[in-house]
């Protein structure tokens, strides 16, 4: 479960990555210079959106290191834990 744990430090960067993306679009769509600042409501509505895009690219590494720490099964790798999680 250790090599599949080091994928979840991409879970902060993507939502990082999400949320510029976003607000930049945003602000362009808005006719505004890119680094305005949004008000509350847009703020939130960017943080959530950028939350949710990294959560569900990062949610099934979290699947697959869990299963490789569970004690009560054994599996011979990654692969394995991959295909058997989808079957």
């Amino acid at each position: 479960g250790f090599v599949p744990g080091l994928f979840g430090t991409s879970h902060g960067a993507l939502q990082f990555m999400a949320y510029e993306d976003l607000k930049e679009r945003y602000n362009k769509y808005r006719n505004r210079v890119s680094d305005t600042k949004l008000n509350t409501v847009e703020y939130i509505m960017m943080a959530a959106i950028s939350k949710i895009f990294a959560v569900v690219a990062t949610y099934p590494y979290q699947v697959v290191r869990a299963r490789l720490q569970d004690q009560h099964n054994t599996y011979s790798g990654v692969f394995d834990v991959i295909r058997r999680t989808w079957r």
